[in-house]
C-alpha cells in the first residue's frame, strides 16, 4: 500500500501530465487555426469569378501600360500573368438578347469581307466590351479592305439601338482587342506584318459619344521572342 505522501506526489504528477497534454493539444489547435483560415481564403480566391479578380486588380492594367511605355517589358510580362488571359466581362459574357438583336441590325447591313480578292471593303469581325464602364457593352466593328486600311468603329447602346460613336481608329494592322480593367478604355494591340517585326499598343477611350486613341508605344523588335501579349483578350465574332 502506497504511503499517503507518495500517493499525493503521484496524483499531482498525473495532474501535471494531463495539464501538459491539454496545453499541447490547445497549442496545436491554435497553430492549426491560422492555416485553416489561410486555406479557406486561398480556395475562395481561386474560385472567384474572373470579373471579381479583375476588380481586385483594378490598377494592374494601368501599371502594365506604364511599364510598356517605359520599355520595361519584363515587368509587362510579369504583371500580365496576374490578370486573366481572356476577358471575362459580365455584361459581355452573359450578353442580353437585346444587345445581340441590336447588334445584328447594324452588322447585318454591312457587306461581309471576302478576303483579299478585289480589295472590296467589308466587315471583318465584331465584338462586345464595356469600354466606358457604364454597365452596357459597346459594339466594336473592324471594317475595311486590306489590313492597311481597316478601321475600328464603336457603337453605343442608346434607346434600344446601337448608335455609332464619333471618331474611329484608322489604318489598323491585325489588331486584337483587350479589356482595360483600370477604367474607361479598351486596349488595342497591333502587329503589322512587314520586313521589320513591330508592335503597337493603343489605349482607346470613349467619352461623350466620341472615341479617341492614344498610342502608348510603337516599337520595333529584333526578334519575335521580344513580343508581348496583352491580357484580357476580347472574343471576336465573324458575321
Amino acid at each position: 500500500m502506497l504511503k499517503p505522501k507518495l500517493l499525493f506526489y503521484l496524483t499531482q504528477s498525473q495532474k501535471i501530465t494531463r495539464k501538459e497534454q491539454t496545453m499541447k493539444k490547445t497549442k496545436r489547435i491554435l497553430m492549426t487555426i491560422p492555416l485553416l483560415i489561410a486555406a479557406v481564403f486561398f480556395m475562395s480566391s481561386a474560385n472567384l469569378p474572373a470579373g471579381n479578380v479583375q476588380a481586385a486588380s483594378k490598377g494592374t492594367y494601368r501599371a502594365i501600360l506604364q511599364a510598356y511605355k517605359r520599355n520595361d517589358y519584363r515587368k509587362v510580362q510579369r504583371l500580365s500573368k496576374t490578370l486573366p488571359k481572356n476577358a471575362n466581362e459580365k455584361c459581355a459574357r452573359k450578353l442580353n438578347s437585346k444587345y445581340r438583336k441590336a447588334a445584328k441590325k447594324v452588322t447585318g447591313k454591312m457587306r461581309k469581307w471576302r478576303g483579299m480578292e478585289n480589295y472590296i471593303p467589308g466587315i471583318h469581325w465584331y465584338a462586345f466590351s464595356d469600354i466606358n464602364k457604364n454597365g452596357k457593352p459597346e459594339l466594336i466593328v473592324k471594317y475595311g479592305g486590306v489590313e492597311t486600311d481597316c478601321s475600328i468603329w464603336v457603337y453605343e447602346y442608346k434607346g434600344g439601338k446601337y448608335k455609332k460613336a464619333k471618331g474611329a481608329i484608322y489604318d489598323t494592322w491585325h489588331p486584337t482587342l483587350h479589356n482595360y480593367t483600370s477604367g474607361n478604355g479598351l486596349v488595342l494591340q497591333e502587329r503589322p506584318i512587314s520586313e521589320y517585326d513591330c508592335e503597337i499598343v493603343t489605349l482607346v477611350t470613349l467619352s461623350k459619344g466620341r472615341i479617341k486613341g492614344k498610342t502608348v508605344r510603337e516599337r520595333y523588335l529584333s526578334s519575335r521572342k521580344q513580343r508581348t501579349t496583352m491580357p484580357c483578350k476580347i472574343k471576336t465574332y465573324t458575321p
